[in-house]
């Protein structure tokens, strides 16, 4: 097993961030990445210091069920299975869904929500006693160019906190609330800017100190 150790040899918690393109930092504005001083994981990383370290695990559109066949990285349940063999972590932070609503917009809320609760029973058996963070991402923005395309995919956007929350509960998880901190950009309805990447990073880092007490 890996540890990874501090400058002053102490053990890190590693995070471990389980996403798709807004953890893998992409702009909105521009379409590339957003650096290090702007990407959530890491504004996190630098909120908590020395004793920590972060894994990014982001994909562009990774979706947290398996609808693409043969593509691995972008289907999470599949992916996950092999990620969690080969990556060490104390916590796990599962920021996934959107995507979903793209892929299949007849699929219900309720099936993405029992692919999270599958993470969360494939993660406890494989390793055991890692802290698990499910977060609901922020609705889809009503206000984007081609909204009017994708009412069916807005409406359900919004009862996806729901689920989440019951599925974390259920499953004796931590559970955030992107939509309460941060809103999807209305440039292209789904992605965080970078101002809401930096707030989001700056929240997620005061969540993993003051909900599991580090």
């Amino acid at each position: 097993m890996n540890v990874s150790m501090s400058d002053d040899g102490n053990t890190k918690r590693i995070i471990l961030c389980y996403g798709s393109s807004t953890t893998w930092g992409y702009s909105p504005q521009s379409g590339s990445r957003f650096d290090e001083n702007t990407r959530w994981p890491c504004v996190m990383l630098s909120d908590l210091g020395a004793l920590f370290e972060v894994i990014e695990e982001g994909y562009s559109g990774r979706t947290v069920l398996d609808h693409i066949p043969g593509e691995n990285s972008a289907n999470g349940l599949q992916y996950l299975e092999g990620l969690l063999d080969r990556v060490f972590f104390d916590i796990i932070i599962i920021f996934l869904g959107i995507n979903d609503l793209f892929a299949d917009r007849e699929i219900p809320v309720k099936k993405i929500a029992g692919g999270i609760e599958k993470m969360i029973h494939r993660i406890k058996f494989k390793c055991p006693g890692k802290e698990i963070v499910i977060v609901a991402p922020p609705q889809i923005h009503e206000d984007f160019e081609e909204a009017y395309l994708y009412q069916i995919e807005i409406l359900k956007s919004k009862q996806i906190y729901h689920e989440y929350k019951h599925i974390a509960a259920l499953n004796g998880c931590q559970f955030a609330d992107a939509g309460k901190v941060v809103s999807s950009s209305p440039l292209d309805g789904v992605h965080l800017e970078g101002k809401e990447q930096i707030k989001f990073g700056h929240y997620m880092a005061d969540f993993i100190r003051l909900t599991l007490n580090l």
